[in-house]
């Protein structure tokens, strides 16, 4: 290939990866919200419901050993189950939502990112320690969406 060539090929790519970055999201309306949270981990997504009504979908990142199911503290593996939630104002992740008994024993947490600026790339790969992750926008749409209790259900 000539260099025209490959640097055209280079210069979409970035722009292409510019205008992912900065696509505008769906967002829930302000005020809406949501009683019960399913994360279908085969399909990476998260769904958020309220009285059986799908409000909103949103792509997430799961534990890097891949998607099986938790059975330890450390074994980097998403649990599944159903559990409540307790939102979590504070934490190295931006906001979160720990996840009911292995929030308590391992720190699992529906979560947003320590570094904020990555966003939307977090999505490429698993790369937590067996929590769901988000972006930052996301997670705060979420967190003002459902209150303590609310229902988790994490499929395989």
């Amino acid at each position: 290939m000539n260099k025209k060539v490959i640097w055209s090929l280079v210069l979409i790519a970035i722009f292409g990866l510019i205008g992912y970055y900065f696509s505008p999201e769906n967002k829930l309306a302000i005020g809406q919200k949501a009683d019960k949270i399913v994360i279908n981990k085969a399909n990476h997504e998260l769904l958020l419901f309220n009285d059986e009504d799908l409000l909103a979908r949103y792509s997430v990142s799961l534990g890097k050993k891949g998607l099986g199911k938790k059975t330890r503290e450390g074994d980097n593996l998403t649990p599944e189950g159903r559990f409540k939630g307790k939102k979590r104002p504070q934490s190295k992740f931006h906001k979160a939502i720990s996840i009911g008994e292995w929030g308590d024993c391992c720190a699992v947490l529906i979560h947003g990112q320590e570094v904020g600026w990555i966003r939307k790339f977090q999505r490429w790969m698993d790369w937590t320690d067996g929590c769901i992750a988000l972006t930052n926008d996301e997670i705060d749409e979420i967190y003002l969406a459902v209150n303590n209790g609310v229902i988790i259900e994490i499929n395989p």
